[in-house]
């Protein structure tokens, strides 16, 4: 027989009975009443006893109850339903998970209905993995299976990092007319942060809250899509001196991306999208000019800085809470390796990795996948290739960028362009699943020419229609015009052939690659087209709202072979029928991987033996060790998340949120400049001479344990 004590339902809406009776009651009658009355009293004290009887049965059974639903949902002050529901104390009934037709509310009060034909289910309790996005996805507590899965996953980019062809109606105010021929210094975030000055963080910070929010998670599952690639600028970490970026509000915004991707079953590809320095000098990378990533004068210190950002981003996802909705991190985007060097880049890659498996350890769970870019080389093995590059190694994959767009431009048919994926790139996919391990697109689009506002950069024109570099000065000598750019950009003028065709052109691009995330889940309007949104080839929504992209990506599998049939033409063989070897994946043992030794003994100097001089030029520096570099005696930074609002769900978390750093082994310190040194310009100290000795006089940096790390930031 269980105990019962009535104080654990106090508060939960259950009226503790009172322990005295007023004399003269009906309960406590006076003495000397009748024989009847006796009687009626009787029976009704017997019928009282059954009703307390009954009272207590059901006190105890909603006790039970509210303990088992408070162990696994948190203590919320707020009563627990069994159909996974709360009951608020002002009354309001919200439910804590479910499924399609289900209303959902959000953090900031307003609601929407959680629309999934697909079978997905949402979850709403704080660190609970037990969401998923479709019927036939596994639950992130569950592990992914590389060989047999495919990846269907959009980017969200534009959001955390901004690109002016995504958002241009942050740099519109800024933008001269692009028909004078005169470039806007408003370019990149770098020069759009200077610009707003004091209206900076309230700009942006909008532009978090509203560009993307939960409700794009929800559509997202709901088409179909299991992954989002999430990319991130370092300054969600710090800034330096003279970066003018808003420093660290954006992590406020990638918290709630990994809320909501656990919310709706979607895993998360980690993404540092942009370094100090710049890897490829795009103005995605921050700051639009040169490469200073490891390369010229500054390359190494703005690569170790970089490992700084890389070792706090992997310490906070590779925290319980998290590492099942990031169980991947791309730890560099686009480093244009053909300019930085084959060699420079495959050593730093080999430096990021032992950090990191310093810190998660070695298997399946532990810490993420490393995603390294594939520098623009393509797939495939061979010595512009990838095969063979840390064999052994404990659970890395290969990102390649395929885009038609920025290829000689052509006026092929839209039958001919829908079937391109499956000729052009499953081979070498494939070809590169066999010789490297796990690859995927981490980027690619439906545009089949570089026609669209602001592609090529602020105030650049397009190839395709013959109006680069700008109208007033184009180069039609090495880029003549192959046509206008209007019926691709005007989709409402699109029928319904043209519509089928781009939709044929998704599915084989999904379908070839097997793997992959589109660039971008949405364009934002733009103050110059106001009935109609920019480059809708880039814009994965606006697919789905107009068309010429199907509902359920899941469908896309076997579109080569649709295609090929449909136009007579020889199928690829495709999809890859291998299987990844425990190494790659993480299966098996957790015992450290041994790694081909002849890699070790190509790419294991660290610094590099050699940096460049210069982008993609001859000249390299004599001696590494005279170059500038910071010294690893710093404090490290961590990125420490406040618990869980009320606002964010109604159920308490029955786990914190963590430190923000998984492994407190790690006592290394943070690179920060020598102090007394006075550096060069970390952005612009390409081709500068060398110093003759070691800079700052000798002051050579060597690895110094240090305390603990303490949160410098939350």
């Amino acid at each position: 027989m269980l105990a019962h004590d009535e104080r654990e339902v106090e508060g939960e809406g259950l009226v503790r009975p009172s322990a005295a009776k007023g004399l003269g009651s009906e309960d406590n009658p006076s003495p000397g009443g009748s024989p009847a009355r006796t009687r009626k009293i009787r029976q009704r004290k017997l019928l009282v006893s059954l009703a307390g009887l009954a009272l207590i049965v059901a006190i105890i059974i909603i006790a039970t109850v509210v303990t088992l639903r408070k162990s696994r949902l948190g203590d919320s002050g707020a009563a627990n339903r069994a159909d996974g529901a709360i009951v608020t104390a002002s009354g309001d009934l919200l439910k804590l998970w479910g499924g399609n037709g289900d209303k959902i509310t959000t953090d900031n009060g307003t609601t929407f209905e959680y629309r999934n034909p697909l079978g997905g289910t949402w979850v709403a309790v704080p660190f609970n993995d037990t969401a998923k996005p479709q019927a036939d996805s596994p639950p992130l507590n569950q592990p992914w299976d590389y060989s047999n899965r495919r990846i269907l996953g959009v980017n969200l980019g534009g959001w955390l990092v901004l690109e002016p062809f995504i958002t241009p109606y942050l740099f519109e105010p800024f933008s001269s007319h692009d028909a004078d021929g005169k470039p806007s210094t408003v370019v990149d975030e770098w020069t759009l942060s200077t610009a707003l000055g004091d209206k900076l963080a309230s700009t942006l910070e909008d532009h978090y809250r509203t560009f993307i929010t939960e409700e794009d998670f929800m559509q997202i599952a709901a088409a179909g899509l299991n992954w989002v690639r999430l990319p991130v600028g370092w300054w969600m970490i710090e800034t330096w001196d003279g970066e003018p970026f808003l420093e660290g509000v954006s992590f406020k915004y990638f918290l709630k991306a990994l809320q909501w991707a656990r919310k709706y079953g979607l895993r998360v590809n980690l993404d540092l999208h942009a370094v100090p320095g710049s890897q490829n000098g795009y103005n995605h990378s921050g700051k639009l000019g040169s490469i200073n990533f490891l390369i010229g004068l500054m390359g190494v210190a703005n690569a170790q800085r970089t490992l700084n950002y890389i070792r706090t981003l992997t310490q906070f996802i590779s925290q319980p809470q998290y590492v099942n909705v990031v169980p991947m991190f791309s730890v560099l985007n686009e480093a244009l390796t053909q300019k930085i060097g084959v060699q420079q880049m495959r050593s730093f890659y080999l430096e990021v990795y032992q950090m990191m498996r310093g810190i998660t350890g070695y298997g399946a769970g532990k810490g993420p996948m490393m995603i390294i870019h594939d520098g623009f080389q393509g797939t495939g093995a061979g010595h512009t290739g990838w095969g063979g590059y840390l064999k052994g190694a404990d659970r890395i994959g290969l990102d390649t960028h395929t885009y038609f767009a920025f290829d000689k431009q052509s006026n092929d048919s839209l039958g001919y362009n829908s079937f391109k994926p499956c000729t052009y790139w499953a081979k070498g996919f494939n070809q590169t699943n066999t010789d490297f391990g796990f690859n995927f697109a981490g980027e690619y689009s439906l545009a089949v020419n570089d026609c669209g506002l602001w592609l090529n950069n602020v105030g650049v024109g397009s190839r395709y229609d013959g109006t680069y570099p700008n109208t007033s000065g184009p180069d039609t000598k090495n880029f003549p015009k192959v046509g206008s750019c209007d019926p691709w950009e005007d989709y409402r003028t699109w029928n319904a052939d043209m519509k089928k065709s781009i939709a044929d052109l998704a599915a084989t691009s999904q379908d070839a690659m097997q793997n992959s995330f589109f660039w971008t889940w949405k364009i934002s309007r733009s103050v110059r087209t106001p009935d109609v949104k920019p480059n809708p080839l880039w814009d994965y929504q606006l697919g789905l709202q107009q068309g010429w992209i199907r509902p359920d990506a899941r469908g896309s599998v076997g579109a080569c072979g649709v295609i090929a049939a449909q136009q007579g033409a020889t199928a690829p063989v495709q999809p890859w029928a291998g299987r990844f070897s425990d190494w790659q994946t993480g299966a098996g043992s957790d015992a450290p991987r041994t790694i081909d030794p002849g890699q070790l003994a190509l790419y294991g100097q660290w610094p590099p033996t050699q940096i460049l001089v210069q982008p993609g030029g001859n000249g390299a520096y004599p001696d590494v060790n005279n170059l500038p570099q910071y010294t690893p005696t710093g404090t490290p930074v961590i990125l420490k998340p406040d618990p869980p609002s009320p606002r964010d769900s109604p159920a308490t978390a029955s786990v914190g949120p963590g430190s923000g750093w998984a492994n407190d082994a790690d006592r290394a310190g943070w690179y920060v400049p020598i102090k007394d040194c006075h550096y060069p310009d970390p952005w612009a100290a390409g081709g500068l001479p060398a110093p003759t000795a070691p800079f700052c006089a000798g002051t050579a940096p060597q690895p110094a344990k240090t305390s603990p790390p303490r949160p410098r930031r939350r």
